[in-house]
């Protein structure tokens, strides 16, 4: 564990400079794209390290309560995330054969929604599920 600047704190860092001193100073438009793409990058990053460890908590709540599984929470992240991999590949499997749970649905729309608030929150305000 490190002190102070976090993790989120020092990719705020770069990002800020990337966008105040480095891309106004940027002329080739290809490079200035990509200094773009590399700036929207480091925001997933941050976003990434804040929300990730609670909403792999809520995906795990989730697909346990819609798939039935009593099984207690992996005590570690790392653990979590190998388990909610596990259960998506079940829920997965049971929408091809035709036999997803009801409630499917609903459990995808908020899974969509989490992985917007980390790839792009701007999209959650036009965010219609069919």
């Amino acid at each position: 564990m490190q002190d102070r600047p976090t993790a989120p704190e020092l990719l705020d860092a770069v990002r800020e400079f990337m966008a105040t001193e480095l891309l106004p100073t940027v002329g080739d438009a290809r490079l200035r794209f990509r200094t773009l793409v590399a700036a929207n990058l480091l925001d997933m990053l941050r976003r990434e390290l804040a929300l990730e460890p609670a909403l792999l908590c809520a995906e795990w709540e989730r697909l346990t309560a819609l798939l039935g599984d009593a099984a207690p929470s992996p005590a570690n992240e790392r653990e979590l995330a190998a388990a909610v991999a596990a259960q998506q590949a079940i829920l997965c499997t049971l929408i091809r054969e035709d036999r997803a749970p009801s409630g499917t649905f609903t459990a995808l729309t908020h899974s969509v929604r989490a992985k917007l608030e980390i790839a792009n929150p701007r999209y959650l305000d036009g965010f219609e599920p069919l």
